[in-house]
């Protein structure tokens, strides 16, 4: 290797080493990680979701720690039972406010039918009323002798 080749081979790689050591703020992103959650045998619908709570505070967690400029984490917890496959939460926080509030029920929103969705709990049916068949209406049977080809 040439003295020019070497030269550009250590420009190279001084030039990636300090850009690795200080990201723009620009060129940081906000990372977004999906989870699929398997329920146990025999575990309930409020356990499995107490897993799914703390595995996606450990993730948030993670996520900050291993990535320094990394400047909000979106995280999807999805429940997995008996072949079902549910979102049960979805996370969206922000460094500074991680910092602030590590709490995770503060930046998650849950979906609301899981549970029934997953077969953990039975739907809420609300038995209909038999619609009364209406009687014998002497108007409209009279109008059945209104010739076919009246409209056309």
């Amino acid at each position: 290797m040439g003295i020019g080749s070497w030269f550009v081979v250590s420009f190279l790689a001084i030039f990636l080493s300090n850009l690795g050591a200080s990201t723009p703020a620009a060129w940081a992103e906000p990372s977004r990680i999906d989870f699929i959650l398997s329920s146990q045998a025999n575990q309930t619908f409020t356990d499995l979701m107490q897993q799914a709570e703390a595995l996606a505070g450990n993730l948030i967690e993670q996520a900050f720690a291993q990535s320094p400029s990394l400047t909000e984490v979106s995280i999807t917890i999805v429940g997995e039972h008996k072949g079902q496959e549910v979102p049960l939460l979805f996370s969206r926080v922000s460094r500074s406010n991680w910092q602030k509030e590590p709490s995770i029920q503060l930046w998650t929103r849950y979906a609301s039918n899981s549970a029934i969705l997953l077969g953990f709990k039975k739907p809420n049916v609300v038995p209909q009323s038999v619609a009364k068949q209406p009687g014998f209406n002497r108007v409209a049977a009279s109008m059945s002798d209104i010739e076919p080809n009246f409209y056309e």
